[in-house]
């Protein structure tokens, strides 16, 4: 007996590539497009993170910069003020030891004004004492 071909095999292939078709169009096509378009999202961003780490670095250094010359004149004010420091000290010193000599010198006039004055004092004083101890030893009073 003849029988007829067998068409189930034609229609699961006919089935296939409608199916095959409907899901490139409808799927693999937008699917596809939307993994482009997330790659492409990727590489504009890795493009941008890098772009920002450099500028990152460049603001960094400048900032380390600005510091470096900061301290530079911080360092160098203080070395003005220091030294403006030790002028007025050397100067106040220079005052004191000024002040301190002319002191002395007074003082030193005044011993010696006084030394003399007592100087002159004393054969008098010594006289009157002498006289004074020998009226008490003698118990009278002695005629000058």
């Amino acid at each position: 007996m003849i029988r007829l071909p067998d068409v189930t095999t034609l229609y699961v292939i006919l089935a296939f590539a409608i199916t095959y078709v409907i899901l490139k169009r409808y799927l693999f096509g937008p699917l596809g497009a939307i993994l482009d378009e997330r790659e492409r999202d990727e590489r504009q961003a890795e493009a941008l993170h890098a772009e920002s780490l450099a500028r990152l670095q460049r603001a960094m250094a400048e900032a380390e910069q600005g510091l470096a010359q900061a301290r530079r004149e911080g360092l160098k004010t203080r070395e003005e003020l220091r030294g403006q420091g030790r002028e007025r000290l050397e100067a106040r010193l220079a005052e004191a030891s000024a002040a301190a000599a002319s002191a002395i010198a007074d003082a030193s006039r005044e011993i010696q004004k006084q030394s003399a004055d007592l100087s002159r004092e004393l054969p008098e004083r010594s006289k009157s004492l002498a006289q004074t101890l020998a009226e008490k030893i003698l118990g009278r009073k002695l005629a000058a």
